[in-house]
């Protein structure tokens, strides 16, 4: 299990969130008493899969996921 409590994970996914669409939409947004204006969308991006991560893993007990999405077979 993460290092982080359920509930910090949550509102730190939910403040990348509203970061994520203020940035969508050109208006600034404020992070623990910080103002800003422009920010990198990747950085936003991935600071929200990580927490979104962390959420997922205390949802669902712990328990991994499987990564694979498809498989195609090929003939030779």
């Amino acid at each position: 299990m993460p290092r982080i409590s359920y509930d910090e994970a949550k509102a730190k996914y939910q403040m990348w969130n509203e970061a994520e669409d203020a940035i969508a939409t050109g208006s600034s947004y404020s992070i623990s008493d910080r103002s800003l204006t422009r920010a990198d969308m990747a950085t936003v991006q991935m600071m929200k899969r990580k927490y979104g991560r962390i959420v997922d893993t205390y949802e669902s007990g712990g328990k991994r996921r499987s990564r694979t999405t498809g498989f195609y077979p090929v003939d030779r």
